[in-house]
């Protein structure tokens, strides 16, 4: 290795341990809207010692929408839903392609309850849509929810995320996506 070279890598190691060299996606700025490829909101959660870039699903139609459709749910990814008031809440693998794991919360960020939600075969040729709704597996949570947090599946165990345990939400943030 030329000097140039390792002079090269001693600046980018020293940038990133200064901090400098930091992928961070989402503006710190106020005012600056940041959206996924789907066209949701993102903010970033620390989990488990792992910053995770969420997609936040507050207004009707991305609630309703939610995973469905997606063929892959990168790690480091998740998705969190954000409801006006809280009730219990039960969430099903609509035109969902891959295994998922759901933590419901309460108002303060605490987990009530942690399933993983499975694929399920999707509408079938023939099939209406009322008999596909009726057939998919419900997952309710164990008191009023008022958010669930989707994760690859496999990532609750993971991350030790465990009913009981609070979830760090920034509750003026997501709260203030509310359509």
């Amino acid at each position: 290795m030329g000097a140039g070279m390792r002079w090269l890598l001693v600046a980018i190691v020293a940038a990133a341990a200064a901090g400098f060299v930091v992928y961070d996606s989402l503006p710190q700025g106020k005012g600056q809207a940041t959206t996924s490829a789907f066209g949701l909101p993102l903010v970033r959660m620390t989990l488990g010692g792992k910053s995770w870039e969420i997609e936040v699903a507050a207004t009707r139609p991305h609630i309703e929408r939610g995973m469905g459709g997606r063929a892959t749910f990168p790690d480091g990814s998740g998705m969190l839903f954000v409801f006006p008031d809280s009730e219990v809440r039960a969430f099903w693998m609509l035109d969902c392609l891959v295994d998922i794991d759901v933590a419901y919360m309460d108002r303060t960020g605490k987990v009530l309850s942690v399933a993983t939600m499975k694929a399920e075969s999707p509408q079938q040729k023939g099939e209406s849509r009322e008999s596909y709704m009726r057939r998919l597996t419900r997952y309710p949570s164990q008191g009023e929810a008022m958010y669930a947090l989707e994760l690859p599946k496999g990532s609750m165990r993971t991350l030790g995320i465990a009913a009981g345990m609070t979830l760090p939400v920034d509750h003026a943030k997501v709260r203030g996506m509310l359509r």
